[in-house]
């Protein structure tokens, strides 16, 4: 996986083109595989995140705060990798989207 530690920002003109959208419109969206990538990383490091905070919590009922310490932060790096992956697919489907005609 790479690195994704900075959140994708999604573009304003994105979010303007979405709102502006009709929101029972059918859409047309055409992604790339590095959006579906986004998606589907983003949603696995969300996954691994929810393993590595019920780690954390296995450690702070066995009392070793160095493990629980650990596991915290990589629940946070997880969480921020999968925060800018689906920031990605986001931005990329508001700013594709079209409606369908």
């Amino acid at each position: 996986m790479t690195d994704h530690s900075e959140a994708a920002q999604i573009a304003p003109e994105a979010i303007a083109r979405w709102t502006g959208l009709a929101q029972d419109a059918p859409l047309r969206i055409a992604l790339t595989r590095t959006d579906l990538d986004n998606l589907l990383l983003g949603l696995r490091a969300l996954a691994i995140g929810q393993s590595e905070l019920a780690a954390a919590l296995v450690a702070h009922l066995n009392q070793d705060p160095g493990a629980c310490h650990e596991a915290v932060m990589r629940a946070g790096e997880l969480s921020q990798a999968a925060f800018g992956r689906i920031n990605g697919f986001v931005g990329a489907v508001m700013a594709g989207a079209v409606p369908e005609r």
